[in-house]
């Protein structure tokens, strides 16, 4: 394969004296001139964050399944996968033929001025998945503008009461975007921002303690014998922390709610589309809430879709006549691709059973993790989740750290949990080929996010990495992270 360094890239193609480079050169640039761009042109900090946990030159040649392969040899294990994007694993071959056919057929794309029959065609088929009345779609390109839509959708119903408030969890991640920022404090991505709903309109409970929800809405007293809350949001399981709430919880959330006129809405996007071993993660319990959100695993690894879901009733409530009916809308909602890909991706679910093996997978893998906790009680304090979504506690010794290295001259470093985590998480890439990731709200946590694909001797594998680095010591690892990133832990900022 040709490679191509800076000066071979920039002496291509020209128009009007300017060189652009074709898709052949940019799929075969190397490495370094490939991060030379991302860091000139793109977000040079990123960077410095991939560099510290040993992914900067990560050089890839392409990727199936749960297989990522390298230019220098190496395969990868991916149990990040796309922070649950991936569900059907990377490039799934029903997925291509699906594009391909699309492309074969010359199907169009966007039509803005009539319906498009696959719009149509996938609205129908996630409505199969779902319980009744969940049979009304819109569709997005990412989980905060599904959250954004059901923010929207809640408020024209609501408003004209004179209510003004969300309820939401503390430490909740619903996405970045003005309105769903408002909701997200799992880390300090507030700051610095002019939220779409002001502070003073959002109030917070405890994630899976009911008690919580109520006294929030008894404290939230309009003055008229009522609340003023809108809508209530909650995660099914909790995307930072990988916290399962009780059992019972979100069906008493929803009967608080509806006992209080208050809308329910389940965010579905990280764990939704059968991560959970079920469709949604909701439907381990018999409750339906008045709106649900959903993305990631749906444009199938390799379009961007997400979806709100909500009763014609509901929907007629806000948008139910010919002047409303497009109050809320997007450019890319609903392309004709990304909605193939889509309703491939339901068929694949329901057809290789992968929700099942999702199941399946995901009780050895909380099997598995539970013996490394047995093993190791020192050391894993904890395993949580469900399906093909898990995470295993660490009990990191920050005095030992803080013997090891001094953060205090580097930002980069922001606590001691950073630098443990950061370790375990490059030494699990560099000695033995797996990617995992952790994240900002929870640095005590090591995520595990496979494919629903994954198979029994990959969870194996995982499980032998983990228990080694676990047998050497977190000491070993840490040592290993901070003499790759010495110039960084002593105050360098090239």
């Amino acid at each position: 394969m040709t490679v191509l360094s800076t000066a071979e890239a920039l002496g291509s193609n020209r128009i009007d004296g300017l060189p652009l480079l074709s898709l052949d050169q940019s799929l075969d640039l190397d490495s370094a001139t490939a991060n030379k761009f991302y860091a000139q042109h793109l977000n040079r900090y990123m960077l410095q964050i991939f560099d510290i946990l040993g992914l900067k030159d990560m050089d890839i040649r392409g990727a199936q399944g749960l297989e990522i392969w390298l230019n220098d040899g190496r395969t990868l294990l991916d149990f990040s996968a796309g922070l649950g994007v991936l569900g059907l694993g990377h490039n799934h071959p029903r997925i291509i033929a699906a594009e391909r056919k699309c492309h074969d057929r010359k199907i169009i794309d966007c039509i803005k001025v009539a319906p498009h029959k696959l719009q149509g065609a996938l609205a129908y088929n996630l409505a199969q998945f779902l319980p009744d009345p969940l049979n009304v779609s819109f569709f997005a390109v990412s989980g905060a503008e599904a959250n954004e839509a059901a923010m929207k959708l809640s408020e024209r119903v609501q408003t004209p009461k004179g209510k003004k408030k969300f309820l939401c969890m503390q430490g909740a991640f619903h996405g970045k975007t003005h309105g769903a920022l408002s909701l997200t404090t799992a880390t300090d991505v507030q700051s610095g921002f002019l939220l779409g709903v002001p502070k003073e309109n959002v109030i917070y409970a405890t994630y899976g303690d009911i008690e919580s929800v109520r006294q929030a809405i008894n404290a939230a007293n309009d003055g008229r014998g009522g609340n003023d809350i809108i809508a209530g949001i909650v995660e099914t399981i909790r995307g930072t922390s990988c916290e399962v709430p009780p059992p019972g919880y979100l069906t008493e959330f929803v009967a608080l709610c509806r006992a209080n006129d208050i809308l329910s809405i389940f965010d579905e996007v990280k764990v939704g589309m059968g991560r959970s071993g079920r469709f949604c993660a909701f439907q381990h319990e018999d409750v339906v809430p008045d709106i649900v959100t959903l993305a990631k695993t749906l444009g199938g690894g390799k379009r961007e879709v997400a979806a709100m879901v909500t009763s014609q009733a509901l929907f007629d409530r806000a948008y139910g006549n010919k002047q409303d009916c497009n109050l809320h809308s997007s450019s890319f909602s609903g392309l004709g691709e990304s909605c193939a890909a889509a309703i491939e991706t339901l068929n694949i679910l329901q057809d290789e059973r992968l929700i099942e093996n999702a199941e399946r997978m995901g009780k050895y893998l909380s099997r598995r993790l539970n013996e490394l906790k047995e093993k190791h009680p020192r050391q894993v304090l904890d395993v949580r989740g469900r399906g093909m979504f898990q995470g295993m506690r660490l009990n990191f010794h920050q005095d030992l750290a803080a013997k090891l290295v001094d953060i205090s001259k580097n930002p980069l470093f922001q606590t001691y949990q950073t630098v443990l985590i950061g370790a375990m998480t490059r030494d699990l890439y560099e000695r033995h080929d797996i990617l995992v990731h952790f994240q900002p709200g929870a640095r005590d946590i090591l995520h595990f996010m496979p494919p629903f694909i994954v198979q029994e001797h990959q969870i194996d594998k995982l499980i032998s990495a983990l228990d080694d680095i676990l047998t050497r010591g977190i000491t070993d690892a840490t040592v290993r992270f901070v003499a790759k990133n010495i110039k960084r832990v002593f105050g360098d900022k090239t």
